[in-house]
């Protein structure tokens, strides 16, 4: 799918007006105490569940009533959030979702896989969270100066790793080999783990990561940070330099982790809901496990959110393009 200008146009227009009452006016709230679904479209045991399962033990408690975690899995994030479109806008389904969600749309070519513009609204974002440039712990290179001085010197033996296809890490890996004006050969994984699992055998000897992940790994646990792609240092990476410090800019856009029903939800159900969620996530408990995950804080609204979707749109949409990086 070529995207033009009209269709940016109306894609923001959409997307602006997701959060609208005459939107929500067309469903009605579906009884009390049946079950509420939270669904996170990707496999269990990865880097949302220390906060996902406590938020929804926490909101089940508050409300009253049943508070499921569906995990499903597949193609990015996709299969998830089709599966949120299939379910009435009753309020009984909301969906956990990183910036792969406007990311996958950046990307398409052909039939795009959902039209998040219209058919999803944004309740609140968890948090903001970098990515960071990572090397084996075993390296021999110890900083982002002496790291882009052996890739310039031999860029052939330098591949770096992606946790797929088409994601963040892909594209700053991209983003970065042009910087340095380079040609590196780039291996994408099917997920963090076997990435990590090569990186630590010392067989990628470089890749863009989550903050959570580096700073999980930092150290003895396989990892050593060399730059942060962030407007500013990460409170728990502090002697890390942001790749801006260093001289390369573009790299200043950061991912979320982010909560979104589908449109059309009446307020009366979906404002509750942002009520209880926003009350658990400021208890010391969930503020511990925000940081923990390496998620900076975020207080935006639902339009304001709406507005970060635009430019993340932009932002990747571009990115993309210039490196023709296209979902598979």
């Amino acid at each position: 799918m070529n995207i033009t200008n009209k269709h940016r146009r109306l894609l923001c227009i959409a997307l602006a007006s997701s959060w609208t009452p005459a939107a929500y006016a067309q469903a009605q709230p579906a009884p009390a105490g049946r079950p509420l679904t939270i669904v996170v479209p990707y496999a269990g045991g990865g880097a949302a569940d220390p906060v996902v399962r406590p938020l929804a033990q926490k909101l089940q408690d508050r409300l009253g009533r049943p508070v499921i975690v569906d995990n499903r899995p597949g193609a990015n994030g996709v299969i998830g959030t089709q599966h949120l479109l299939r379910q009435p806008a009753d309020g009984n389904t909301i969906m956990f979702h990183i910036t792969s969600l406007v990311q996958n749309l950046a990307l398409s070519r052909g039939n795009p896989p959902y039209d998040f513009n219209q058919d999803i609204a944004p309740l609140l974002l968890l948090g903001r969270q970098a990515v960071v440039l990572v090397v084996p712990s075993t390296s021999p290179w110890r900083s982002f100066p002496d790291l882009a001085k052996a890739i310039k010197a031999q860029p052939s033996q330098f591949a770096y790793g992606s946790y797929g296809a088409g994601s963040t890490s892909h594209m700053y890996g991209e983003a970065l080999r042009a910087a340095l004006s380079v040609e590196m050969p780039h291996v994408a994984f099917k997920g963090t783990a076997p990435l990590l699992q090569e990186m630590i055998g010392g067989r990628i000897p470089m890749a863009f990561v989550s903050a959570a992940t580096a700073v999980e790994r930092d150290g003895d646990k396989g990892l050593r940070a060399v730059a942060v792609a962030a407007p500013r240092r990460l409170e728990l990476l502090p002697q890390v330099p942001t790749l801006a410090e260093l001289g390369y800019t573009g790299f200043e856009s950061t991912g979320w982790w982010g909560l979104f029903i589908k449109a059309g939800t009446p307020p009366t159900v979906a404002d509750p809901l942002l009520t209880a969620i926003r009350a658990i996530l400021q208890e010391p408990d969930m503020q511990a496990r925000l940081r923990q995950a390496a998620l900076e804080p975020s207080s935006e609204t639902p339009v304001q959110i709406a507005a970060v979707m635009r430019a993340d749109y932009r932002h990747w949409e571009a990115l993309s393009r210039r490196f023709n990086i296209t979902a598979e």
